[in-house]
């Protein structure tokens, strides 16, 4: 069954965010966004497909404009990988995704549920592996700030702060203070440019006018 807009959106503002900030700071990592990852040379059915995934320590050039991920031929498998609930999946995720991501050598999986917490029952979710389980992430809660931020947790597979701002979830990085801006924050920024642009155009043309204007009036003089 396909996807609601909600799901799609969120994957997609996340994909945006991380590839944006990831390829300015982080040229061998790879970002997967619901596509195969195969982890076992010969055996196709070994097989998962994580809404979202990061790898490090990867060979780009293996895996860029492909259609799967073979972990293989790319050189690490994902460190994170994050789930979007959905009617049709929420089980899977709650299931048998950490199985099959700790078989994958996942250090990190996190769950939005961007129905605020209707399917996982929580708005957001995560665990990490040590000693060979799945251990919890703490989540903090929070009075809504400037940002609208409810809920955060830090990945330090990703080195940032993972944050519920109804209905996103917002990509922060601590040591700097920044905001990984998504395709919502890139357009508003673009029109932004773009307005800024024709003030100062609308500006040099009044300008442009009002010298014209002396001109005229001196040479009446």
């Amino acid at each position: 069954m396909p996807e609601g807009d909600m799901q799609t959106r969120r994957r997609m503002e996340l994909v945006v965010a991380l590839r944006g900030w990831l390829g300015e700071h982080r040229p061998d990592a790879w970002v997967c966004c619901d596509i195969n990852i195969y982890y076992r040379e010969g055996d196709p059915r070994v097989v998962v497909a994580p809404d979202v995934a990061v790898a490090f320590g990867v060979d780009t050039a293996m895996v860029e404009n492909k259609g799967t991920y073979k972990v293989w031929e790319a050189g690490a498998p994902p460190s994170f990988a994050l789930e979007i609930a959905s009617p049709n999946t929420f089980r899977t995720d709650l299931h048998e995704k950490p199985g099959r991501f700790a078989d994958l050598g996942v250090e990190e999986y996190w769950r939005l549920d961007p129905t605020g917490g209707e399917l996982y029952g929580a708005p957001l979710a995560a665990e990490h592996r040590r000693n060979g389980c799945w251990a919890p992430i703490p989540i903090t809660a929070q009075q809504p700030d400037a940002h609208g931020v409810q809920l955060r947790g830090h990945s330090t597979a990703l080195g940032l702060d993972l944050c519920w701002a109804p209905p996103k979830l917002r990509l922060y990085h601590p040591p700097t203070g920044a905001w990984l801006p998504d395709h919502d924050d890139l357009a508003e920024q673009l029109q932004a440019e773009a307005a800024a642009r024709q003030a100062e155009a609308a500006a040099r043309q009044a300008a442009e006018t009002e010298l014209e204007a002396l001109r005229q009036r001196l040479n009446q003089l």
